[in-house]
């Protein structure tokens, strides 16, 4: 870590103020900011986890404004309306949240120096892309955080159905952060073997993929813990400068033969964000996925801008 490190959360709701807890608790900056359009809730929250901190760190944990936000290294992104049980896909919090992302960015693109943003308001794709659009960042400081947690979703699920640890499964989710998602069965590894699976198996496993966010929506209302710690991972290896593969939302400028878009795709992050993006060779089926996800991301933003 850096010798002094701020880091700024803007909208600390549940997810928010989870990975504003999240990073206080591991100790990953001196300086910690929450801003919300609800002054008590940010104010509540800031002390709620200084206090929780007391006998770990030092980090100093404060309410604030846009202002407050200055000399941010990283600047998190979790404002806006969450998905409901009732909501079927994430699209439809489209609206509500192209006019959020767009008042945050206002108030983040005069910001000096060279934060890092991390976008977690849904839809993430598309929302990063505006983000990116509406901020004037360079494209490889503005990144979604989605393809981890759809990653963990997926370890997840293979772990049940397979009865092994957790730990001893690889295995990733790239594309788009909603129905096209894609598992990548052809890099799926358990305890360092190459799995082949029948095509009722990928449908039984990408069905269960599908539906474990709303499952868990369904029950408690929101989806925290698991965003919230896959985010502080990143964040975590960019502030370490790990150089280690994630999957992000990022924008893409040819890679995949894709530009004007955001899409979760491995990538290397560090210090200065996303220090390149990855390639895989994909199987047919999941290059039509992936590619199909990609065509509906791309026609969303082009009915919205």
């Amino acid at each position: 870590m850096r010798s002094e490190v701020k880091i700024s959360v803007i909208g600390v709701g549940n997810l928010g103020s989870c990975i504003a807890y999240e990073i206080a608790n591991r100790g990953l900056a001196n300086e910690l900011v929450l801003i919300d359009v609800l002054r008590n809730l940010a104010e509540g929250n800031a002390a709620d986890i200084g206090q929780a901190i007391a006998f770990r760190n030092n980090t100093r944990v404060y309410a604030g404004d846009y202002g407050d936000a200055e000399g941010s290294q990283i600047i998190i992104v979790a404002a806006g309306k969450p998905r409901t049980p009732e909501m079927k896909t994430r699209l439809e919090l489209l609206g509500v949240n192209q006019r959020i992302i767009s008042d945050v960015a206002k108030g983040i693109r005069e910001l000096s120096g060279e934060p890092i943003i991390i976008t977690l308001t849904n839809p993430v794709d598309i929302m990063n892309y505006l983000m990116w659009k509406y901020s004037g960042f360079p494209r490889e400081r503005v990144i979604g955080s989605a393809g981890m947690l759809d990653s963990a979703r997926l370890r997840y699920v293979l772990s049940r159905i397979y009865d092994v640890p957790i730990l001893d499964v690889d295995a990733y989710v790239i594309g788009e952060h909603g129905e096209r998602q894609v598992p990548v069965f052809s890099r799926v590894r358990i305890r360092g073997r190459k799995i082949e699976f029948t095509d009722a198996e990928k449908s039984r496993i990408a069905e269960e993929l599908r539906q474990s966010a709303l499952a868990v929506i369904s029950k408690k209302g929101a989806t925290v813990y698991a965003p919230a710690n896959n985010t502080v991972n990143m964040i975590e290896a960019i502030l370490k400068d790990k150089r280690e593969i994630y999957i992000c939302s990022a924008i893409l400028s040819g890679e995949y033969g894709l530009t004007e878009l955001s899409i979760g795709v491995p990538v290397i992050l560090g210090r200065r964000g996303v220090e390149a993006i990855i390639e895989w060779d994909l199987s047919e089926d999941e290059r039509r996925i992936f590619y199909s996800g990609a065509e509906s991301i791309k026609s969303t933003i082009e009915g919205i801008l």
